[in-house]
């Protein structure tokens, strides 16, 4: 959405996978997750930012951010799996 965060692979707190800061326009991922979780983990805390830059953040409870978010990852992981070859292959092709 035009405004950059940064992203750090650093130690983040015990149970937790990654985080978002809005404020500071920072994104965390544990250094503890193997990389394909850490792809998920970054769609996961990226929905998050997006949620903070358009303002859905400060209008819904923090449940439902946590909902859109999770639903975000699991829908982009499924779809990166299912069609994510097909497109690599039909953009090579052009």
């Amino acid at each position: 959405m035009g405004i950059p965060f940064r992203v750090e692979v650093t130690e983040v707190e015990e149970e937790v996978l990654g985080d978002t800061v809005g404020l500071y326009r920072r994104i965390r991922i544990s250094q503890d997750v193997d990389k394909k979780k850490a792809w998920s983990v970054f769609v996961h805390e990226w929905m998050h930012a997006v949620l903070h830059v358009n303002g859905v953040s400060s209008v819904v409870p923090e449940e439902v951010e946590e909902i859109i978010a999770q639903s975000v990852e699991h829908a982009m992981e499924e779809f990166l799996l299912q069609v994510g070859p097909q497109l690599l292959v039909a953009w090579r092709e052009d």
